[in-house]
């Protein structure tokens, strides 16, 4: 490099304490004037940024960094200019990988998109420029390229333009990361000190740990978290109005290591303004305030009664900092931004040219009643709701299986698309099961409290797991509906807020009263589970046909009650039945044991069970020749397993009792099989009575062909080939029909007390007689036979109904009184003192009337007096639209957490939300109709300095879309998405290997299948199978949570990993063809055809600079592909699934289709595209 090792000593040191914690101003002036003076300084500074880009976001790339020893690889397009060194040193930091020719296309086509934001930069006409283009560095992008202060000329390198709005944005802060020069506290010099505002966010961080709420942790006897605590006793801390006798004011002010507070162990230190803060506040009286999110709520009046009252908060707000808002967004900007937030998909160019040519007054308004009308509103809002429910599609621990439940997710779409009120749609989820008379939907409501990732891991203790998930209820039900921590107050009194661990515990006895089993068993089903019909006709149906097996239950005991047998008949009905031996099975068995797919029958035996735990064979007929096609069953891990073979080990279905056996027990167990070809065909049964069941392995639950085979060898009891072992069978028999549940109750009480039959009749008790009188009325022909054969008959009809339903995991309450034990330390065995369900002590009762269960603890929640809930939720509505809420903190409103940047404004908006009866709709309405919502979201340099994150709402809303928008978006605008409301969650197209990575062997969950057809793989994302242990992996890269635990607000980072996505995921490549192809189809003349691909995705036209660009690169690439048709076939393939290749025609031949694919795949990675501005 030509400057001197001390220069570039001190570039690299500026450069790295700015990625990592920003610099004040004027390390910054002189980190501007090092990289202004020198080329070296700025490519050294660009390859520093890239580094660090590359290792926040791949920490494994860090081990490739340091085994690397070759030069770094550049591609470049003709006319680009490459950000790599074009001096002969070496950069040992990165490794040169062989591109595939569409892997080197598509990374070219990113150095387009780069040149393209970076060109754009340097226009100062606002009209003329994308609204995000200057920034390229940062998600959250500042528009200093329209300032009329820019100074940047026409002529600046677009390098230059790069590294300067690097600087800038990192300099200024991140989403995550806000800079120690902005706050929304107001001006000092204009208002007194608040305790609120000003003092408790200084105390909270720096002394309520150890002089806060948690007695137990309290040192020094000191709270300084009130009033009595802090200014009463022999020697007070704060004596009010006079510092000098103000402990509190003497520590904080000490050199002394011993005496200064806080101590220096702690790590803790303040800065002298909040010294100074504390000085003038004690000196002023040291007034206390209660914490502003735990007082009433108080609906301010605006001044100005002729403008929108949000209007009026926010000016209120500004003239505080000097600046006033930002005007209206232009129509095409505001349309899709509309869109983008009720619906989660853009406009299409005909829907932008409709608001437009509108020409009444009250066109906006309308736009917003029309699309909050649309079934996508419904399944936008869930999308945030389920974040915060935690909702997934598999348990989340362990084998992390599927669990059936997703009616709750098509409910909360519902409920949103039907405008439920919030305080019905509270009651309903946390406790729909307790309404009187509750319906189907308000049950499926409890789903809400089902979601919390559960367990059947062997060695676990249910009722260590039951406190788990207790706990999860009252950690997440506090965080969505109140925004408090309450988990931190599991273990001991919370550090920081009121409350207190027997307020903890209290919660927790409101959820320790459910009948949900600790252990799942790792089943879709886990009780208490409910059948939820599609339509109230099969509903019926099904109701029917219950009722009519109940009167046919009682005219077979009447039946049975008036038949006599004869020890005659006995001996005619009584089987043979076979002792075990290594393969010993009846001898009229013939063949009746290899059954078809289409066959009903029953398997039922007798069994001791092995006294380990290994896989052992106890029944089976598989030909081992033909993919091991058959049936078996067998013994593995205390559970006892059935399979259906139609293809060994990828094509089978696999049922499995939820319970679990204690090894060398005797057990009868049944199998029955209806010979529909579907998992909820098979029913197990145990000692004669229904089991719940399991299905593991591969997950899906049917089977396309018959599992029969003419060769399969049947084995019972014998010696299983892999351990040796061999169950002891008394007895086995083989029914060519599905047996009736009574049928199969009797055959397990008669093989109870076998040999009963050979006693004398004078000698058996009067139980043995009806056990007998049972048996023989079951397998005898007469009416008790006749009217059992019905009954089966109509279960048959019963399950077909079923097997046409889903299931969906619900609460339900134990009888009694709730109750709980506050728990040392939080350890499931540490029960201390006995608590009763009750609410936080230091937050209002509200109603003595309310039943103290799940009932009375959701109706206080929305209580109109209630000072939390309403707060919580209007905050994270503005947040949806905002990107950020009013309180920043949205999971924490107490004091841990952020005071809001417009009180008066949550409070009215809270205030609002109950007034209207807890209307959702009518709060978007209110918000979207607001001229603060309107704004542009065209900032200034200075105004991107003050205020970044747009906490004083100066501007309009501009920030990335989320991962499940950004991917349906593609969808939407290349014609494939397919907006079908509701149904079971689908698996769309993932990388290999990535469930297996995670999953375990006897997991369902362990190999990925990827649905096929535009019916799965073009549905919303919110229709995503959710696997915890591995969720979608193009929607986590953009920071879709896993769901674990509930999430209130989602990160928001910028990677390259997500440019790859973009670029090369091949759900995003197949959008991109078609893209390509329906512009190409739609408009006539290639300006008419990028325009309509730019209104798509970004709702507007390019503009000629624009368009300059876009075909500039559209000729660069027909001219790669016109030189290599082959490349351009083998773009144009869907490798994933054919029936979606992109076929050439004479019209569109195969160079112009792949040359339109890549402009359509650059268009998408356009910051315009993925952000909403």
């Amino acid at each position: 490099m030509n400057h001197s090792s001390d220069t570039f000593e001190e570039l690299t040191s500026l450069a790295s304490r700015m990625l990592d914690d920003g610099l004040p101003p004027e390390d910054l002036t002189r980190l501007t004037e090092l990289i202004s003076n020198s080329e070296d300084a700025h490519r050294h500074f660009v390859t520093l940024c890239e580094l660090h880009s590359m290792l926040e976001a791949e920490p494994v790339i860090q081990d490739a960094l340091a085994s690397s020893a070759r030069p770094f690889n550049v591609v470049s397009l003709p006319g680009s200019k490459s950000v790599a060194s074009d001096s002969d040193e070496e950069l040992p930091v990165t490794k040169s990988v062989p591109l595939r020719p569409l892997a080197w296309l598509t990374a070219a086509a990113a150095v387009v998109v780069a040149t393209l934001f970076l060109l754009y930069s340097s226009d100062t006409n606002p009209s003329q420029t994308f609204d995000s283009a200057e920034n390229v560095a940062n998600i959250e992008k500042t528009e200093s390229a329209t300032d009329p202060t820019n100074t940047n000329s026409d002529d600046e390198e677009p390098q230059k333009q790069y590294e300067r709005a690097v600087l800038a944005t990192l300099g200024s802060g991140s989403q995550q990361r806000p800079p120690t020069n902005f706050s929304v506290e107001p001006s000092l010099a204009d208002d007194e000190i608040s305790y609120n505002r000003h003092i408790r966010p200084i105390l909270s961080d720096n002394c309520f740990s150890c002089h806060g709420p948690d007695e137990a942790g309290r040192k020094a006897k000191l709270r300084l978290d009130t009033p009595d605590g802090a200014k009463t006793g022999e020697s007070p801390a704060i004596v009010a109005g006079d510092t000098d006798a103000s402990e509190l004011v003497a520590r904080i002010l000490s050199q002394d290591e011993d005496e200064i507070m806080p101590p220096p162990d702690s790590h803790k230190s303040l800065t002298p303004a909040q010294i100074n803060l504390l000085e003038r506040w004690v000196g002023e009286g040291a007034e206390y305030e209660d914490h502003w999110a735990f007082m009433k709520i108080e609906k301010a009046t605006p001044e100005d009664l002729d403008g929108h009252p949000i209007d009026y908060f926010v000016d209120k707000e500004l003239a505080r900092h000097s600046l006033t808002r930002s005007p209206e967004a232009d129509p095409r900007t505001l349309v899709r931004r509309v869109y983008l937030d009720l619906t989660g998909l853009p406009p299409t160019p005909a829907e932008i040219d409709s608001y437009l040519e509108d020409s009444s007054e009250d066109k906006y308004a309308k736009l917003i009643d029309e699309l909050m009308a649309r079934p996508s509103f419904g399944e936008h809002r869930a999308r945030y709701w389920l974040d915060a429910a935690r909702y997934g599609d598999t348990h989340g621990l362990h084998l992390d299986n599927y669990r059936e439940i997703w009616p709750y997710r098509d409910w909360v779409i519902n409920a949103f698309n039907d405008n439920k009120p919030f305080d019905q749609f509270t009651v309903e989820q946390l406790a729909g099961d307790l309404i009187p008379e509750a319906t189907q939907e308000q049950q499926i409501a409890t789903g809400f409290n089902r979601c919390n990732v559960t367990t059947s891991e062997g060695g676990a203790i249910e009722e260590e797991f039951l406190v788990r998930y207790a706990v999860d209820r009252v950690s997440t039900t506090s965080t969505v509906w109140m925004g408090l921590t309450a988990g931190c107050a599991q273990c001991h009194d919370h550090k920081f807020d009121p409350m207190t661990m027997k307020d903890f515990y209290s919660l927790f006895a409101f959820f320790n009263n459910t009948t949900q089993p600790g252990m799942d068993g790792n089943a879709k089903d886990s009780p208490p589970v409910l059948r939820v019909y599609d339509s109230a006709e099969h509903e019926a149906a099904a109701s029917e046909l219950r009722k009519q097996i109940a009167e046919k239950l009682v005219a077979s005991k009447k039946i049975l009650s008036e038949s006599k047998f004869s020890e005659t008949k006995l001996a005619e009905v009584t089987p043979e039945f076979t002792n075990h031996g290594e393969e010993s099975v009846p001898t009229n068995l013939g063949d009746g044991y290899n059954f078809s797919k289409s066959q009903p029958f029953t398997v039922s035996f007798r069994v001791r069970l092995p006294t380990t735990d290994g896989r052992t064979i106890l029944a089976q007929a598989v030909d081992p020749e033909n993919k091991n096609r058959g049936w078996r069953i067998y013994w593995e891990d205390r559970g006892i397993l059935v399979e259906l073979i139609e293809e060994y080990p990828n094509r089978l279905l696999k049922r499995g009792i939820t319970r679990r056996f204690r090894p060398g027990s005797h057990v009868h167990f049944t199998v029955t099989y209806d010979g529909s070809g579907n998992g909820d065909g098979i029913r197990l049964f145990s000692g004669g009575k229904y089991q719940s069941s399991r299905f593991t392995n591969q997950w899906f639950d049917s089977l396309e062909n018959d599992f029969k085979s003419e060769n399969a060898n049947l084995l019972v009891g014998g010696k299983d080939p892999q351990t040796g072992l061999n169950p002891r069978i008394t007895e086995f028999i083989v029914f060519d029909r599905r047996l009736s549940d009574v049928e199969v109750e009797t055959l397990a009480l008669y093989s109870a007390n076998l040999g009963v039959e050979k006693k004398e009749a004078e000698k058996r008790s009067e139980k043995e007689k009806q056990q007998l009188k049972a048996f023989l009325a079951t397998f005898s022909k007469g009416p008790y036979q006749d009217t059992i054969h019905e009954m089966a008959e109509l279960e048959t009809q019963l399950q077909a109904v079923e097997s046409a339903s889903a299931l969906s995991l619900v609460m339900a309450e134990k009888e009694g009184e709730a109750k709980a034990h506050m728990l040392m330390r939080g350890e499931y065995d540490q029960k201390a003192e006995e608590v009763t369900p009750a609410f936080p002590a230091f937050l209002p009762a509200l109603d003595e009337s309310l039943p103290m269960n799940r009932l009375g603890l959701a109706k206080w929640l929305v209580h109109p007096e209630h000072p939390l809930t309403a707060r919580v939720s209007a905050n994270r509505i503005w947040q949806e639209l905002f990107g950020i809420g009013l309180v920043k903190t949205s999971e924490d409103f107490g004091t841990q957490g952020e005071n809001p940047s417009h009180p008066e404004l949550l409070d009215w908006l809270a205030a609002t939300f109950i007034e209207s009866g807890w209307d959702v709709k009518h709060l978007y309405r209110t918000i979207l109709l607001s001229e603060t919502y309107r704004q542009s979201s065209k900032t200034s340099e200075t105004l991107a300095k003050r205020d970044p994150e747009n906490r004083l709402l100066a501007r309009g809303p501009r920030f990335r879309l989320d991962a499940e928008v950004i991917r349906d978006q593609a969808l939407h605008a290349s014609g494939l998405l397919k907006e079908k409301v509701g149904g079971p969650s689908v698996r769309p197209y993932q990388p290999a290997g990535i469930w297996e990575a995670v999953g375990y062997t006897n997991s369902n969950t362990q190999t990925f299948f990827q649905d096929f057809g535009a019916a799965a793989e073009h549905r919303r994302s919110i229709y995503s199978f959710w696997k915890r242990t591995a969720h979608p992996p193009n929607l986590a890269i953009f920071d879709a949570p896993n769901r674990e635990s509930c999430v209130m607000r989602r990160e928001r980072t910028n990677t390259p990993l997500q440019a790859l996505v973009l670029m090369n995921d091949p759900q995003f490549v197949r959008t991109s063809r078609h893209l390509a192809l329906r512009v190409l189809s739609e408009a006539e003349g290639r300006d008419n055809r990028l325009d309509r691909m730019a209104e798509l995705l970004r709702g507007k036209p390019l503009t000629d600079n624009e368009r300059k660009i876009v075909v500039n690169s559209l000729d660069q690439f027909r001219n790669i592909y016109e030189s290599d048709t082959a490349a351009a076939n083998e773009l144009l393939v869907d490798e994933v699934n054919p029936t979606f290749t992109v076929k050439a025609s004479q019209e569109h031949p195969a160079p112009e289709l792949a040359a339109w694919t890549m402009v359509a795949n650059q268009m998408l990675n356009l910051d315009e595209a993925i952000n909403k501005n």
